[in-house]
């Protein structure tokens, strides 16, 4: 079959994107012709249908008007609502896919551009494409997205997020999302976990990222603590600051903090809010994402891939108060480093259930409404800081906590079990 994974953007290190990278190594490796169709693509290659990027003017001034309150009348809203989607088709028609199968990523359910959810539809059912819809998140998981500011929006997230279309397939990442989709909207979907290749070498340092601890700043002695995910709020990395800060004073060794995801304009705030708690702490802080991109390459100025961060690093954090899943965990897992987390909702429904075992920040947050900041108790910041402590300084019993988890791991989220989803579905669409 020739198989487009649709998304927003390719290339790039957030969850949807490096969730892409998998199904497509194990596609092909099923031998299907596979291929990208996104809005941006980072360094690959792929059809790319500039209208689906996440920068684009149309769909920013849409989304505002759609969900922070109209600044014209609904008619002129729905004009250029169904301008947009006629573009969005007219690309992807111009782009010639001559494709069997679509497997859309985000779009049909997300809510972050209601018209490339209606164009997308339309294309293929116009041209009797099968759809298989991959929902990482749905639009009732973000409050922002929840809070449509007319009678047109809320149709439009009723009838397309996702479309009630027999030629459809839905897969949501988790059984959460599964029970509340059918809830809300009548529909049926295979629960398929975020996985992961657990075959690949290992990721160690060599003479490529040798130099990398040196221009962060990082001494080859001192401890670094790793967060891998992008700058978004609900992945409370003050939770994980304010660990790190206790991690600090137990220990006798310099403690770093690196923070290698990215931010996007959304999260401007966040990240600013960020950068000023990161100047009150007894640490040192580093934002690293401009050195990370998803592949290593030297094009002007070096660029290493987030594994060559996880390579650096002596212990991860994943702080995350909501998730559809968890990449990055499943990233620290196979990279045989110590877990500090964060108890999620689906992180207790799906996957503390497998018998993980990390370090634990329990599952009680409180939200400072004055900061704008999540906080944990100061006893369970502790507690989590003597565990990791404790981690670090017996290699016997580090050697043992991550080599059973990296073995869970490989059970039960490798490409290997994703190959066997992908041959179930694949026969019954």
């Amino acid at each position: 079959m020739r198989i487009a994974l649709v998304h927003f953007r390719a290339g790039q290190t957030d969850g949807v994107s490096l969730e892409m990278e998998k199904w497509k190594t194990v596609l092909e490796k099923m031998r299907h012709d596979v291929f990208y169709v996104a809005g941006e693509l980072n360094q690959i290659d792929g059809i790319k249908i500039p209208s689906l990027s996440m920068e684009n003017p149309t769909n920013l001034w849409i989304h505002k008007n759609a969900f922070e309150g109209l600044s014209v009348d609904q008619e002129t809203f729905i004009k250029v609502f169904e301008e947009y989607v006629f573009q969005i088709k007219k690309e992807l028609e111009m782009a010639n896919l001559s494709v069997d199968l679509l497997i859309v990523n985000n779009v049909l359910s997300l809510g972050f551009n209601l018209a490339a959810a209606v164009a997308i539809t339309e294309y293929a059912r116009s041209r009797k494409i099968k759809i298989i819809g991959h929902h990482h998140d749905f639009y009732w998981e973000r409050e922002r997205y929840s809070r449509p500011q007319s009678d047109f929006v809320a149709k439009i997230l009723d009838e397309y997020f996702p479309p009630k279309d027999n030629g459809i397939f839905h897969i949501t990442i988790n059984g959460l999302a599964q029970k509340e989709l059918f809830k809300r909207k009548g529909i049926r979907s295979m629960v398929i976990p975020n996985v992961f290749d657990f075959d690949q070498p290992a990721w160690r340092i060599d003479d490529y990222n040798r130099d990398l601890r040196k221009s962060i700043g990082i001494d080859e002695r001192d401890i670094v603590i790793l967060h891998g995910t992008r700058i978004v709020q609900r992945k409370a990395i003050e939770i994980a600051m304010d660990f790190v800060e206790y991690f600090f004073k137990m220990s006798k060794d310099r403690v770093h903090f690196v923070i290698a995801g990215f931010f996007e304009q959304e999260s401007e705030q966040y990240y600013q809010k960020l950068l000023k708690k990161a100047q009150m702490m007894s640490y040192k802080t580093h934002f690293v994402f401009e050195k990370v991109r998803s592949t290593r390459f030297v094009s002007g100025k070096k660029y290493y891939s987030l594994w060559d961060m996880y390579a650096i690093s002596n212990a991860i954090t994943y702080t995350s108060v909501l998730e559809g899943w968890g990449n990055q965990l499943i990233e620290a897992v196979f990279s045989k480093k110590p877990l500090v987390i964060f108890e999620y909702p689906v992180y207790k429904s799906d996957i503390a259930p497998l018998g993980f075992d990390f370090v634990s920040l329990g599952d009680e947050v409180f939200y400072d409404k004055a900061e704008g900041l999540y906080r944990v108790d100061v006893d369970v910041l502790k507690k989590a800081a003597r565990r990791l402590s404790d981690l670090l300084s017996n290699e016997q019993a580090l050697s043992e906590n991550v080599e059973k988890n990296f073995e869970i791991g490989k059970k039960y989220l490798s490409l290997q079990s994703l190959q066997g989803y992908l041959q179930e579905i694949l026969s019954r669409i």
